[in-house]
């Protein structure tokens, strides 16, 4: 959307398209993506407005690309805007497409790790989010502008790395402990995806099963089915 690098290469307009098509040929199952930056992380880059991005889509569609498509924005943010952050991200719900943060960091300046903060939180809580990659690859020298450091040469964790690190730790249910009622149901929220449960009885070893949560807005039922042989009178 900034530059028509390819097209000017190639000397052919919307060969995006081509290549989409091409792509979706070879592999029909594979979500490609509308990678843009500075959609999200301010106002005012005349490029790249949440509009012009749903402009872009409808071209990429009456233009025969008819396959799985999502909407990748870049995510290099400085001093954030949450508000803004939020009214973009619901423009481009309308889309009801997939939407991921592709290459998350924030630049470093003052206050870095509470703006890391503040931006994590409300890219994750927003519904369309799907999800995030951070952008933070390692480097001797230090990172780029376009991405920032977690840890240190050393593989220690630098006060970013801190954030990320406490913030995956809320969405983890490790070590969690309920108990089930006396029909044997228990009832919490969880997130989506991959779960190991241990059950256990004070009169029967422990058992573990391992299921796995679909991301939906409905209610979830999952049936896990144990016998327990217990100790006669127990």
């Amino acid at each position: 959307m900034h530059y028509g690098f390819l097209d000017n290469k190639l000397e052919e307009k919307n060969v995006t398209v081509s290549f989409d098509k091409r792509a979706h040929k070879i592999d029909e199952k594979t979500l490609l993506f509308l990678n843009e930056f500075g959609i999200i992380e301010q106002h005012g880059d005349r490029y790249a407005t949440p509009a012009r991005y749903l402009q872009k889509i409808r071209e990429l569609r009456s233009s025969g690309y008819d396959g799985p498509l999502g909407i990748g924005l870049q995510g290099h943010f400085d001093t954030p805007n949450l508000p803004y952050i939020r009214s973009a991200i619901d423009v481009l719900a309308s889309a009801n497409l997939p939407i991921w943060i592709t290459e998350f960091d924030v630049s470093a300046r003052p206050n870095q790790e509470m703006y890391l903060d503040q931006i994590l939180r409300e890219l994750h809580a927003h519904p369309a989010v799907k999800g995030i990659m951070i952008w933070s690859p390692w480097q001797p020298l230090g990172c780029y502008k376009m991405c920032f450091d977690l840890t240190d040469n050393s593989w220690e964790n630098l006060p970013t790395g801190n954030i990320v690190d406490k913030f995956m730790r809320e969405l983890s249910h490790e070590g969690f402990i309920g108990n089930s009622d006396s029909n044997g149901y228990f009832k919490t929220s969880l997130f989506h995806g991959d779960y190991q449960v241990k059950f256990s009885h004070l009169n029967a070893a422990t058992r573990t099963k391992s299921f796995k949560l679909e991301s939906t807005s409905n209610t979830q039922k999952i049936v896990l089915k144990f016998n327990f042989l217990l100790e006669e009178g127990k």
